[in-house]
């Protein structure tokens, strides 16, 4: 889909909306909060509402001047995709690339922030095909922080997070694809936490199941022509709530989703 920005209209409008229903906002489905000069606008405005915000980035375009405000007061987290230097082409060294994400982490260690940051490395498979990246990245670390964290201990013994200091962490996942209408498999079995837990609204207005359908394929209701209580008492979304409490995937891009899949374990638990 094109690159658009949701209005700070429409983002008042929905802040006051979800605050209902929640206490937490993302700034994420695919774009990058950090690419907005006005961040902090939006930032006020879930303050005003009194929603606490994750942040989600791969801060390619971070600098020290965004260090103050991505400490604004309505932030609650901010996770790093590192593993998204790896995915793409780049003309900064990964050393490059690392040093204001740490500086970062260091300068809200400095400051006594209560924020919670995470470095996402969410590139594990059977091939072990990121490894060479993954021990660069925490040699860096090691040197930074002045620690002594293995990698090869994560590797084998597979921890969701590692922690390195007060509130930092290195957070640790499977590749995994996105979903496309085009995939190849086809699993209506299956349990997913979209729409029970979560939602999301793209910058368009449209409201989708989780932050994987990020071209608004399941599309459940425009917010700019219903309010939110509407779109998400719609007998759509009732059918999709119920067919994952019976572990049935009722939509056709859910059930080409292979993230859904390791929900299965915990959910039969």
């Amino acid at each position: 889909m094109p690159n658009t920005t949701m209005s700070l209209e429409l983002f008042d409008s929905i802040n006051a909306q979800v605050k209902k229903l929640t206490h937490e906002l993302s700034y994420h489905i695919v774009g990058d909060p950090l690419v907005l000069s006005n961040l902090k606008e939006y930032l006020d405005i879930s303050l005003k509402h009194e929603l606490k915000v994750n942040i989600v980035t791969t801060a390619n375009n971070l600098t020290t001047s965004m260090f103050e405000f991505l400490t604004h007061k309505a932030i609650r987290q901010v996770n790093f995709s590192l593993n998204s230097y790896n995915a793409n082409s780049h003309k900064k060294s990964l050393q490059e690339y690392l040093q204001p994400i740490f500086e970062f982490a260091h300068y809200v260690q400095e400051q006594q922030k209560e924020l919670f940051i995470n470095f996402r490395l969410w590139n594990f498979d059977e091939d072990l095909s990121a490894q060479f990246f993954n021990e660069n990245v925490f040699a860096y670390a090691n040197a930074f922080f002045n620690q002594e964290l293995s990698f090869s201990d994560v590797q084998k013994e597979r921890p969701k997070s590692l922690r390195i200091a007060k509130k930092l962490f290195f957070h640790f996942d499977d590749y995994f694809n996105w979903p496309t209408l085009q995939g190849q498999s086809k699993l209506k079995h299956g349990f997913c936490y979209g729409l029970k837990s979560h939602f999301g609204i793209l910058s368009s207005g449209r409201v989708v199941p989780c932050c994987l359908d990020k071209d608004g394929i399941i599309d459940l209701g425009n917010i700019h022509e219903q309010t939110l209580e509407d779109i998400l008492n719609s007998s759509r979304v009732k059918q999709i709530q119920k067919g994952f409490l019976n572990q049935q995937a009722v939509e056709e891009l859910c059930q080409k989703c292979e993230y859904k899949e390791r929900f299965l374990k915990d959910n039969d638990e």
